[in-house]
């Protein structure tokens, strides 16, 4: 009897985790199509734009060219002759398009594959830095600084950090000139595709959040499901992270030693990827993947469709902004103009929406 009350029990346990799974994966959801106004493919940015993020002039710095993922039988999605780009969007003339940004300075530039980037914009000297997470051929993540110059719109290399803790990156938000949040979306990352697979269908939660300070990488938080994008709010007070298998965004509180608290999370009810933060409103902007099954379909065949979804957060009164959050879908898609939205980025009612391996599309926020 005791044996067969502990088989049921375990039975149900395995049905409620398959059930939880299939939740989480999107096979359950239908996905429509609907835009915020006129969108449109930019021309030119063909494989991927992962990650987004804008200066305070509406400068947009785009990340492309993402390794390891697509058909592996196609040479143009394969090292050598695909190769990591930045790009630049104007958000003030966007009929301009986007633009390649040349790279200069001493780095492995042929094992260049950015990922997750971040600006700092120094209030004082007016510098611009891009943080970039390099999803480099080795499989030795690393950080790589650049410094933009206005002038020849140009990122000039300052430095490459690698440490013990920067295993899995995926992003990473700067605080400082060489200080940044990361997370590594993944415990293990040899063999990738066992390691993937295991820590998705599992339930583990082995992903984490780190800090480089001071010449130093440390995790100082851990116990998630596939941690994603990573941001802060405009003050510097709060620190966001998407958690993308369990679809929720967690916000935490820094602390004055760059500690972080973990003070609440928001369910979303779709896969969370990066963040971008409004400067004026502190809005967040977040490209999402609502079917996770079609998306890692696309993944494996480019030509499969891929879906995407734009949400935009807004925090309440400054007393209790944390209590009464707007969650409103901006933008969502089947396929038909972008498969696989990564990131958003929002300027001057205007947007950009980056994918993982896909296009990138130009939105005007006339209808929403």
């Amino acid at each position: 009897m005791l044996l067969r009350a502990v088989f049921y029990v375990i039975l149900c346990m395995i049905a409620a985790h398959v059930l939880n799974t299939l939740y989480l994966f999107g096979y359950f959801k239908t996905v429509y199509k609907h835009y915020p106004g006129h969108c449109r493919v930019v021309p030119g940015v063909d494989l991927g734009s992962e990650d987004v993020t804008v200066t305070s002039d509406g400068l947009a710095f785009i990340s492309s060219g993402l390794r390891g993922f697509g058909n592996k039988s196609d040479p143009l999605l394969q090292p050598p002759l695909l190769r990591g780009k930045i790009f630049l969007f104007d958000f003030n003339h966007p009929e301009k398009n986007a633009v390649e940004v040349a790279l200069d300075g001493d780095f492995d530039r042929e094992n260049f594959y950015p990922i997750g980037i971040s600006l700092y914009e120094d209030s004082t000297t007016g510098e611009k830095k891009l943080f970039v997470v390099n999803n480099h051929i080795s499989n030795k993540n690393r950080v790589e600084i650049f410094r933009f110059d206005e002038r020849t719109s140009s990122l000039h290399h300052l430095k490459t950090i690698i440490g013990e803790t920067l295993y899995s990156l995926n992003d990473l938000v700067a605080v400082g000139p060489e200080t940044f949040y990361y997370t590594n979306f993944l415990y293990f990352t040899k063999p990738m595709p066992l390691a993937l697979t295991l820590e998705m269908y599992s339930g583990l939660a082995w992903g984490t959040i780190g800090l480089y300070s001071e010449g130093k990488d440390m995790i100082i938080s851990s116990g998630y499901r596939l941690p994603d994008g990573i941001n802060v709010s405009p003050d510097g007070r709060n620190l966001y992270v998407a958690i993308f298998l369990t679809g929720e965004l967690a916000i935490f509180e820094r602390g004055k030693d760059d500690s972080i608290t973990e003070i609440q999370r928001v369910s979303l009810h779709t896969s969370p990827d990066n963040i971008e933060v409004d400067r004026e409103t502190g809005d967040l902007w977040i490209g999402c993947i609502p079917s996770l099954h079609l998306h890692m379909a696309h993944l494996e065949n480019y030509a499969n469709p891929g879906t995407s979804q734009v949400l935009r957060l807004r925090f309440g009164d400054q007393n209790s902004p944390f209590e009464n959050i707007d969650v409103r879908e901006v933008l969502m898609d089947d396929g038909s103009l972008i498969k696989g939205s990564s990131v958003a980025s929002y300027y001057d009612n205007k947007m950009l929406v980056g994918t993982v391996v896909h296009k990138l599309a130009y939105c005007e926020l006339s209808a929403f």
